[in-house]
């Protein structure tokens, strides 16, 4: 079995981008995987440990310097890594990086599984997932906590009241939850292993994919203004009943002036 899985760089620094630097995302703080993703690479790695022939590879679109995080996936398990990197890829948004990887897996083995965390946590729009289900025509499982994929695929979500098990067929995409399970450390022998490992680098060029659809001009997604927003007192009011709420609710929002009546 081939199961891939997508890692996003994130800055571990508080979010504090600026307008004139939009095209530099990760341009400050110390860089690292986004955490749904490592719980993703680790559910990957646990049926690698069941089923050895297991063959796990990490990706990720990022700047050159992120080959230390892909390495490190190596260290923990993954079998191989691919950094797709290329300066006109800066300010894609989820569509442009959807379409992107989409067209990387084409330069890859043919993969059971596509795994990505459930959102990242500096954009949190969990976007990428459901947009690789649309653009490879793949099903997809949502907020898995767990899933086998033997004999199919059979993946236990949350949803908003409970926990369901879905049961499909393969290849699929999975996104994974938060807490879905302890992410495990390097090993020594991973760590020496992941030194000398090679890491497959791509451009736009390698992928056939077009500069001008991948340039931030490519992007439907327009950062037009950046706040900083505090928590403070605020008056509140509590109750159990759903009509009294409903009504509360709606009177707030006509007060804030954000509904015409």
């Amino acid at each position: 079995m081939n199961i891939l899985v997508f890692l996003k760089m994130v800055s571990q620094q508080q979010f504090a981008d600026r307008l004139e630097d939009r095209d530099e995302r990760l341009a400050t703080g110390s860089i690292t995987v986004a955490p749904t993703d490592l719980y993703a690479l680790e559910l990957a790695l646990r049926i690698k440990d069941r089923s050895p022939d297991t063959a796990v590879t990490a990706v990720t679109m990022a700047p050159r310097g992120c080959e230390r995080e892909l390495r490190q996936a190596i260290a923990m398990g993954a079998d191989a890594a691919v950094l797709i990197a290329d300066r006109r890829l800066a300010g894609s948004d989820t569509l442009v990086t959807a379409r992107t990887l989409a067209a990387a897996l084409k330069k890859l083995p043919l993969q059971d599984l596509l795994l990505c965390g459930k959102k990242s946590t500096d954009s949190e729009t969990g976007h990428i997932g459901p947009q690789l289900a649309a653009l490879l025509g793949l099903p997809l499982a949502s907020n898995v906590t767990e899933f086998s994929a033997e004999n199919g695929l059979t993946a236990v979500c949350v949803r908003e009241d409970s926990l369901r098990t879905f049961r499909g067929e393969l290849p699929a995409v999975i996104t994974v939850c938060y807490g879905a399970g302890a992410v495990r450390c390097p090993t020594v022998a991973g760590i020496r292993r992941s030194r000398s490992a090679e890491v497959l680098l791509f451009d736009l060029d390698d992928i056939g994919t077009a500069a001008e659809g991948a340039v931030t001009s490519g992007s439907p997604t327009r950062v037009v203004r950046t706040e900083r927003f505090g928590l403070g007192a605020r008056q509140g009011v509590m109750t159990h009943d759903a009509g009294e709420g409903a009504r509360l609710l709606a009177e707030a929002i006509k007060k804030c002036g954000s509904v015409k009546t």
